[in-house]
């Protein structure tokens, strides 16, 4: 069928052959006679038909990209049949309509018309049963996740009624339209969490609505087109459903579709005897642009060239119901290519529930025990949570799934619509979970975002048995003295990351344990008071720990999480600790290179030492921007390292020890120190032999490298010297002091 494109060329061809036969005519010429055979026999037969036809019966097609509320060209085979008239004059016909559309689907028009002359104006009125099956006139283009659905249409039926004045200079007409029977479908719905429909997420809600409305238009004869009966009628419309509204969303409770108006404007024209031609546009806020071109051959002649003829016209209206549709769209897994699965979680929801969308668990248990696939989601909405946190022991049950709490900003990666985020709006609240073990164990390629763990022992765990790698975002983490945050006990491979955390009182803030593991924390670790480090990396055999050195945010071939609505700042601040050293890095032993950074230390007032680092192999250690304030002890100290190792400190560090027998700084390691510090602080008024000073540096051991006090360096109160610096075994450090 043509497309509304190639109307024009179309329009051009018609005008043509008409205006060629008006001019032959009106020259007086009579028509040559059918030639003989086959064809010519044809050709009489068509003619005779055409002169002595039923007039009541006429075709057309029906060309359109867009028409109102349609997709699709169609063709018409009708009839407008008279039969009887009444006693106040009224003629009865039957207005019969069968369509055909290019997309396989048949719809139809069934109605009963009266007209009756006044004066020399004819008065019209029909009521009609509009039928429209064709349901198939959406293509999915192949987007993955609708097979679910399919093309989402559906079969209307529809009660019309339609009036007209015509007269000789022109006609005014209305119609109406009122779909019965079930007339909205819809699956998710428009906005925030919408898109959740029972154990699925929407790329795009799915709607499919037959629309009720009215139009009015009004039309008048073109004097310059008289010869082909040329009309121009402009018009508006309204059309709308209110009888269903939206169950969520960010329009839950309005109407599906809300009533909207447009206007439109069409030419009619009788080119010869037989062939009428409409072309019509139309503009509304909910289609936007739409149309159509028409062309219609009517037996015995057209009706529509006067008042009288226009008894056995077809009233002018919609033959398609009024649709507003949208296609759902399912979002899927780009790595699996299927649908993403989610299992909701709300404490505040109904009890046994599935685990869908409609019908949340109330537990985390019950979820666990529904999330049993890889990528699966599991949702947690915030529900009682604030009053009534929910119990974790949470382990994953299977790898590569996400563990995710609402007003999380993670983004999911689809193959159906790119990178969204689903689970917002973005919020500064959290669901809050408790335990009375290991609140959260992680798993190969687990996702956890968006979660407040409270009073667990252990807040986050992974273990010996994760071997690719996990990643954590946006976790608060608040606990008792005593307990632990985040453990990495033994992982002997891959990468572990905890983006933009909040570890407040936990404890032990950062502990790695063993293994091999590349950890990488980002975040906010801060304590007072605390019995145990802050960070403690211990036992390492390999692998990398890097604590506030970078500003990555978490990225997968599945989720992305880079927006930071609740950023946690990039620092360790640990005040008044009790532990033997706020920060340690200690016995992490082998031949295998192990790389501990850490960056954005504030420690003060510790009771021991500030900062130990001690008996480690072939590890190379290095702190940014590290801040000792008045330590009781050393507030650093780097002992017993070997050869292989190294001790890097750079940035806008200082060190201030209130202790007056011991350093601000001691080392007697082996390995090589690359020390910048911007301040150093001592108490000492105790030299270490054989210096007679007091000793505010101690460099001993095997170290070779440089040490540099860049800005200040006081020593009891007064400007530090040489001398305060004992280095009493070679190969000896350089020393650098502030002039």
């Amino acid at each position: 069928m043509p497309r509304l494109s190639s109307l024009p060329s179309l329009i051009v061809a018609i005008a043509i052959a008409c205006c060629g036969a008006a001019a032959h005519a009106q020259m007086g010429q009579a028509p040559m006679a059918p030639a003989g055979g086959l064809v010519g026999s044809a050709i009489q037969g068509f003619q005779e038909l055409n002169a002595n036809g039923p007039g009541w019966m006429y075709y057309g097609v029906n060309a359109a990209d867009r028409g109102l509320g349609y997709n699709g060209s169609y063709m018409t085979l009708g009839g407008f049949i008279p039969y009887g008239e009444d006693d106040l004059g009224g003629l009865w016909a039957a207005d019969l309509r069968g369509h055909l559309s290019v997309y396989g689907g048949f719809f139809s028009n069934t109605g009963i018309v009266r007209k009756q002359f006044l004066g020399g104006t004819l008065l019209g009125l029909g009521v009609y049963w509009d039928y429209d099956g064709d349901l198939n006139q959406y293509p999915t283009n192949g987007a993955l996740g609708t097979a679910q659905y399919g093309q989402f249409g559906h079969v209307y039926n529809q009660v019309g009624v339609s009036g007209e004045w015509l007269t000789d200079f022109g006609n005014l007409r209305s119609n109406g339209y009122i779909p019965v029977g079930t007339t909205a479908y819809t699956v998710g719905a428009p906005g925030q969490n919408g898109w959740f429909v029972g154990n699925s997420i929407l790329c795009q809600y799915g709607l499919d609505a037959a629309l009720s409305g009215a139009d009015l238009e009004v039309g008048a004869y073109i004097p310059g087109l008289s010869d082909w009966a040329g009309m121009i009628s402009v018009g508006g419309y309204t059309f709308g459903n209110a009888r269903y509204n939206w169950g969520s969303g960010s329009q839950a409770g309005q109407d599906v579709v809300p009533y909207f108006g447009g206007v439109y404007t069409r030419l009619d024209m009788t080119f010869v005897k037989n062939w009428d031609f409409s072309l019509q546009a139309n503009n509304d806020s909910f289609f936007d642009w739409t149309g159509f071109a028409r062309l219609t051959y009517r037996m015995g002649g057209s009706r529509r060239r006067n008042v009288p003829d226009q008894v056995e016209q077809p009233m002018m209206r919609n033959e398609h119901i009024v649709r507003a549709h949208q296609t759902p769209i399912v979002a899927v897994n780009p790595v699996t290519n299927a649908a993403w699965n989610v299992i909701h979680v709300d404490s505040a929801a109904a009890p046994r529930g599935n685990g869908t969308a409609e019908t949340p668990v109330q537990t985390l248990a019950a979820a666990q025990a529904l999330a049993a696939n890889p990528y699966d989601i599991v949702f947690v909405h915030t529900g009682n949570s604030a009053t009534t946190p929910y119990a974790s022991t949470w382990l994953f049950q299977a790898d590569n799934q996400i563990l995710v709490g609402q007003g999380s900003t993670l983004q999911l990666n689809t193959a159906t619509c790119g990178s969204r985020s689903f689970f917002g709006p973005a919020s500064t609240t959290y669901p809050v979970l408790t335990s009375s073990g290991n609140a959260i164990t992680l798993r190969n390629g687990a996702i956890v975002d968006h979660f407040r763990i409270q009073n667990a022992p252990v807040g986050i765990v992974a273990d010996n048995t994760l071997t690719t790698g996990a990643n954590v975002n946006d976790v608060q983490i608040v606990t008792n003295a005593g307990q632990t945050g985040v453990s990495v006990a033994g992982v002997p491979s891959g990468a572990v990351n905890f983006y933009n955390m909040n570890v407040t009182n936990a404890g032990r803030g950062l502990w790695v344990n063993g293994g091999a593991p590349d950890v990488k924390f980002q975040g906010l670790i801060a304590s007072t008071a605390a019995t145990d480090e802050s960070v403690l990396v211990q036992n390492l055999t390999g692998g990398s720990v890097n604590v506030n050195t970078t500003t990555d945010t978490l990225s997968t071939s599945v989720a992305t999480n880079d927006v930071l609505v609740a950023s946690a700042p990039l620092a360790i601040n640990d005040t008044a600790s009790a532990a033997p050293a706020p920060i340690q890095v200690a016995s992490n032993a082998g031949a295998t290179n192990k790389i501990v950074r850490i960056g954005q230390a504030t420690i003060t007032r510790p009771s021991q030492q500030g900062v130990l680092v001690q008996n480690n192999t072939a590890t190379q250690t290095t702190f940014t921007n590290l801040r000792v304030l008045e330590a009781t002890n050393e507030a650093f100290a780097s002992l017993s390292n070997d050869a292989a190792s190294s001790l890097t400190i750079n940035g806008r560090s200082s060190l201030e020890s209130l202790s007056t027998a011991l350093p601000a700084f001691a080392s007697n390691d082996a390995g090589t120190l690359d020390v910048t510090l911007f301040s150093v602080k001592s108490s000492s008024t105790t030299p270490v032999p054989p210096a007679v000073d007091p000793t505010a540096i101690l460099l001993q051991g095997g170290s070779s490298g440089g040490f540099t006090i860049s800005e200040e360096f006081v020593v009891n109160g007064a400007a530090g010297t040489a001398s305060n610096v004992e280095q009493s075994t070679a190969p000896a450090v350089t020393v650098a002091l502030p002039p």
